[in-house]
């Protein structure tokens, strides 16, 4: 079975990568949960939500938007906010 992740948002989520405060987009489900696994300095419970969220989506067990609404919390949460 042929595993299919959700398109790109519509709106990509802005954060900081801690590295010389380059800007990076992040534009899918799929690249949030990357960035969200590897090094994510604050992991809180906007990380979990996010990390739950993310999950969902690229399973399509829910709509992508809401974990970009996710991704978006964990991302202010970790000062990683543009």
């Amino acid at each position: 079975m042929e595993e299919r992740c959700p398109g790109p948002w519509n709106v990509c989520v802005l954060m900081r990568t801690g590295r010389d405060g380059a800007v990076e987009f992040v534009g899918t489900a799929k690249e949030a949960l990357a960035k969200l696994r590897k090094d994510w300095p604050i992991r809180g419970p906007g990380f979990a939500r996010a990390i739950e969220t993310c999950q969902d989506a690229v399973r399509n067990w829910s709509p992508s938007y809401l974990a970009r609404i996710a991704f978006e919390e964990a991302v202010r949460e970790a000062g990683l906010a543009v």
